[in-house]
C-alpha cells in the first residue's frame, strides 16, 4: 500500500466515524401517527425487523437496484437505537420534584386522577432514587423509566394519561417545573435540556465501553425544541411520522379513545395558527414540528391488518444514509419536493411559508411558486406598522390601509405595542388578514394579501405560455386548500404530493369528488428535504476514491 492510500483510508475512516459514532433521531407526529411504531423499529435488532427491500438476483428497475444496495449495507452495518421516550423524561421530572407536597397538590387538582392513582404515584416516587443509584444510565433512563411510565399509563388509562402528560409538558416549558404553569424566563427549553443531559450521559457511558450511541427520541412536540437539537448536533435528524387521517383515527379508536377524546387531543397538539388562534410557544405545536422536520415518513398502513413493510423500508433507507452519505441518490419525488421546500423561503408571509412545484408526468419541472403578494406588490415582511401609520412608502400599502379610520386606529395601537421592543432592531411587520379579522371579529381567509403557493405555480404556467400540464404532478410543502384543490383538479393534476395536511375539507370535499379516473391521487410525501437532503445525499468523498483506498 502506498503512503498516499494509507493516509486517504485513514482520513476517510475518521470522517465516517463521526457518522457512525453518534446519531440522534427525533421523532415527531400527531398522536396515533406511528411514532412509537417507528421508534420500536429503530430500537430493534436486525433479525427482528420485517422489511421488503429487494432481495432478488436481477433487479428490474432502478428502484430495486437502490433497494439492493440499501439491503446489503443494512445487513452489514445496522445497529439498534436506544429508545428514549419524552414521556419517560416527563415521568422523571414529575417524580424528581424536590417537594413532593407540590406534586400531591398538583395531582389532586387534576379531575382525571383518582385517589388510588395518587397513592400509586406516591409509591413509585419513593422507589425512584434508590433504583437510580443501583443502575447504569442505560438501565435507568431507558428500561426502568419506560417501564414505570407504562405502569402509569395502564393505571390512568389512555385518555387520562395523554391529557396529564400534555399538561406536564406544557408546564415544564412554561415554568421549568411540570407542576407549575407560571411563565418563567429561560424555562422554555427545560425538556430539551433534560433530554440533552440524558443523551450526554448515555453517550459518555457507551464511549467508556467503546460503543457507538444511536439514540431516538420519541416524541418531540415543539418546533423550538427541534431547533434546539438541530442547532447543536450535525448528526441530529427530525423524522416526521405521518399517516392518512382515517388511518390515524382508526388506530386511536382501537386504543379505546372516543371521538371526543381524539378531538381534545388534536386541539391541544395541532390547533391551526391559520385560523387566528393565539397560542403560546409553550404549547404543543405538531404543525410547526412538521414544518421543521428533516425527513418525512409515511406510516399510513395498519400493521394489524396488512403485511406492508414500507415503514421499515423507509427507516432503513435513511439510517443507512445517515451512516454512509451518498450511498444512493434521491428519488424524483425528493428532488421535486426539495425545490418546493427551497422556494418557500422566498415567501414574505409572516405566518407560514409554503412552496409548490408543478411537473409533467415524468417529474420534469414546469413551474415553481410560493405564497406571496402578487408581482408588483410589496410582501408583508417588507412593510411596517410605523410606515403604514405615517403613510410613508405609499406604494407598499393599499388605499384602504392608508385611509380607513378603523384600520388606522388598529395600526396606531400596534405601533404602541411594538415600542416595547424597539431596541431589538426588528422590522415591525404586520399581517393584514390578522389585523382586519381582529377588527371585524372574524376568521375569514379571503382577506389574505398573498396568493397561495400552488395558485402561484399554476399561474406561472399560463403567464409564461408554457406547455400544458394535463396529467402532471403537484408538489406542495402543505396540502392544497379548497380553492387550490379546485384549480389542481381543473388543470388535470393526476398526483398531489404533500407534507402537511391543510386543516380544511379539500381532500374529502373537492379531490375525492367526481369521476374516479379524474381524481388526483393524494400522496403523503416521504423523503429528505432541507439540510438533510444535502447531508444524506452528499458523499463524504468521491465514491471511486473511497473504494480504491479501502481496497488498497
Amino acid at each position: 500500500m502506498t503512503n498516499k492510500n494509507e493516509y486517504l483510508a485513514s482520513a476517510l475512516e475518521k470522517l465516517h466515524s463521526k457518522n457512525e459514532d453518534f446519531i440522534l433521531i427525533g421523532l415527531t407526529g400527531r398522536t396515533g401517527s406511528g411514532c412509537t411504531t417507528a421508534a420500536n423499529i429503530l430500537s430493534s435488532e436486525k433479525s427482528s425487523i420485517e422489511h421488503s427491500l429487494f432481495n432478488g438476483e436481477i433487479a428490474e428497475n432502478n428502484i430495486q437496484r437502490k433497494e439492493k444496495i440499501l439491503r446489503k449495507y443494512f445487513d452489514k452495518n445496522w445497529q439498534p437505537f436506544i429508545h428514549l421516550r419524552v414521556s419517560s423524561v416527563l415521568t422523571l421530572m414529575l417524580l424528581d420534584v424536590q417537594d413532593w407536597s407540590d406534586v400531591e397538590g398538583f395531582l389532586i387538582r387534576q379531575e382525571s386522577i383518582r385517589k388510588d392513582d395518587l397513592i400509586f404515584l406516591c409509591k413509585i416516587h419513593s422507589e425512584l432514587k434508590s433504583n437510580e443509584a443501583n443502575m447504569t444510565k442505560n438501565e435507568f433512563y431507558i428500561v426502568y423509566l419506560s417501564k414505570l411510565t407504562e405502569e402509569i399509563r395502564e393505571k390512568l388509562e389512555e385518555a387520562s394519561f395523554v391529557k396529564l402528560y400534555q399538561l406536564l409538558g406544557r408546564n415544564a416549558r412554561r415554568s421549568g417545573s411540570v407542576t407549575k404553569n407560571t411563565m418563567t424566563e429561560g424555562a422554555f427549553f427545560s425538556i430539551a435540556q433534560k433530554i440533552n443531559e440524558i443523551s450526554v450521559q448515555l453517550h459518555t457511558e457507551n464511549k467508556a465501553q467503546h460503543k457507538s450511541t444511536y439514540l431516538t427520541i420519541d416524541a418531540i412536540r415543539s418546533p423550538l425544541e427541534a431547533s434546539y437539537f438541530q442547532e447543536r448536533y450535525a448528526s441530529f435528524y427530525l423524522l416526521a411520522i405521518s399517516c392518512k387521517e382515517n388511518v390515524r383515527k382508526e388506530r386511536l379508536n382501537k386504543k379505546g379513545l372516543s371521538e371526543e377524546s381524539i378531538e381534545q387531543i388534536d386541539q391541544n397538539e395541532y390547533a391551526s395558527l391559520d385560523f387566528g388562534k393565539e397560542r403560546s410557544f409553550t404549547d404543543q405545536d405538531i404543525q410547526g414540528c412538521l414544518q421543521r422536520a428533516d425527513i418525512y415518513i409515511d406510516s399510513s398502513f395498519d400493521k394489524d391488518e396488512s403485511k406492508d413493510k414500507t415503514l421499515a423500508n423507509q427507516i432503513i433507507k435513511f439510517i443507512c444514509l445517515a451512516q454512509k452519505p451518498g450511498l444512493i441518490t434521491p428519488t424524483p419525488a425528493e428532488r421535486c419536493m426539495q425545490i418546493a421546500y427551497t422556494s418557500k423561503l422566498n415567501s414574505g408571509c409572516l405566518s407560514r411559508q409554503v412552496g409548490a412545484v408543478v411537473t409533467n408526468n415524468n417529474y420534469s419541472i414546469k413551474a415553481v411558486g410560493w405564497n406571496d403578494a402578487p408581482y408588483g406588490q410589496v410582501p408583508c415582511n417588507l412593510r411596517s406598522v410605523e410606515e403604514a401609520g405615517a403613510k410613508k412608502d405609499k406604494i407598499a400599502y393599499s388605499p384602504f390601509e392608508l385611509n380607513d379610520k378603523e384600520f388606522q386606529n388598529s395600526i396606531r395601537i400596534k405601533i404602541t405595542q411594538y415600542e416595547k421592543i424597539s431596541n431589538k432592531g426588528y422590522n415591525h411587520s404586520y399581517c393584514f388578514k390578522s389585523e382586519y379579522n381582529a377588527i371585524k371579529k372574524d376568521k375569514n381567509q379571503v382577506h389574505t394579501r398573498s396568493l397561495h403557493a400552488e395558485e402561484n405555480a399554476f399561474l406561472q404556467v399560463s403567464k409564461d405560455g408554457g406547455s400544458g400540464v394535463l396529467g402532471g404532478f403537484l408538489f406542495t410543502t402543505a396540502s392544497p386548500c379548497e380553492l387550490c384543490a379546485k384549480k389542481a383538479y381543473q388543470l388535470g393534476m393526476t398526483k398531489i404530493f404533500y407534507i402537511d395536511p391543510y386543516p380544511g375539507i379539500s381532500m374529502e370535499h373537492i379531490l375525492a369528488s367526481g369521476a374516479e379516473k379524474q381524481r388526483p391521487e393524494m400522496i403523503l410525501f416521504n423523503g429528505a428535504i432541507g439540510r438533510a437532503f444535502h447531508n444524506l445525499y452528499t458523499p463524504i468523498a468521491p465514491y471511486k476514491d473511497e473504494l480504491s483506498a479501502l481496497v488498497s
